[in-house]
């Protein structure tokens, strides 16, 4: 018996997602593999080792950020404002996450490793502070609406 086509929606959305993860999870062990089997081999030392195994995490990272506000299906929002909210909240953390990994990888690509190690570690600490940042202004401001 076949399932009607909008039941399997969220299995085939969630499959795509699981896809999607697996192969940026297979990206950074591939990499760290392939990194490592170099060192080896004394083609590279350590410290490039650590920097690009750094700089493929953060561009998975980003990818997969990227990707997020596209991948958001829970249950269906109580309200229109609620779905909004949601969409917003989703693109503000992604754009946010996408652009602190992206500046990741640049330090850990292109800057002394004492600023990359401490940079990047800044730059993720203020995406999710835009991220938190946001969400609270959004909350304040539709709890003072709804007030009013």
């Amino acid at each position: 018996m076949k399932e009607p086509a909008n039941e399997r929606e969220p299995q085939s959305h969630v499959r795509k997602h699981l896809i999607f993860s697996l192969k940026l999870a297979g990206v950074i062990i591939g990499g760290a593999l392939l990194l490592t089997l170099a060192r080896k081999q004394g083609l590279i030392d350590g410290e490039l080792v650590m920097r690009a195994n750094n700089v493929i995490m953060g561009l998975a990272l980003a990818a997969y950020f990227n990707a997020m506000p596209k991948m958001l299906h829970g249950p269906p929002p109580r309200s229109i404002q609620d779905a909004t909210m949601a969409q917003t909240l989703g693109r503000v953390n992604g754009w946010a996450m996408t652009l602190a990994l992206l500046a990741w990888a640049a330090l850990w690509a292109f800057a002394p490793q004492e600023l990359a190690q401490i940079g990047s570690m800044a730059a993720v600490g203020a995406g999710l502070a835009v991220t938190v940042g946001y969400m609270v202004w959004k909350l304040v401001a539709r709890r003072a609406s709804r007030s009013v």
